[in-house]
């Protein structure tokens, strides 16, 4: 079986601890990416070398978004001059450590419902089966 998995789609105190804006925009080396890493790795992160920076004239009003039901192609180089996509100026390991606590218990509880899983049998798959 295939599990179409991304870390992020699991429940977090991501959702609690960051703005509406870095929730939809914040999407590399943004706030949240950077308090994981302060949590988990604080010697590789400069916090002095952090800047801001959100996409510009993304499509207003429109189905089609960066991530989500209808995303559209891009890379970060065509978003970014930084090469970032959100605000890791207010990152802090506090909230790393609580987004890490959160990702892990979800994840460990993923694990365990793909582990008990079991395929719905439809009534023409278990005849087949037969």
């Amino acid at each position: 079986m295939v599990f179409p998995l991304f870390v992020w789609r699991v429940p977090n105190a991501a959702t609690e601890l960051l703005t509406e804006q870095e929730l939809e925009l914040g999407i590399h080396a943004g706030d949240a990416e950077t308090s994981l890493l302060l949590s988990i790795l604080p010697e590789q992160v400069n916090m002095a070398a952090a800047v801001r920076e959100y996409p510009q004239g993304l499509p207003s009003q429109s189905l089609l978004s960066m991530e989500g039901q209808l995303p559209f192609a891009w890379t970060t180089r065509d978003l970014s001059r930084s090469g970032v996509l959100g605000d890791p100026t207010v990152a802090t390991k506090a909230k790393g450590d609580q987004i890490l606590a959160s990702l892990g218990a979800s994840w460990a509880q993923v694990i365990r419902d793909i582990y008990q899983f079991q395929q719905p049998k439809t009534w023409k798959s278990a005849q087949v089966l037969q």
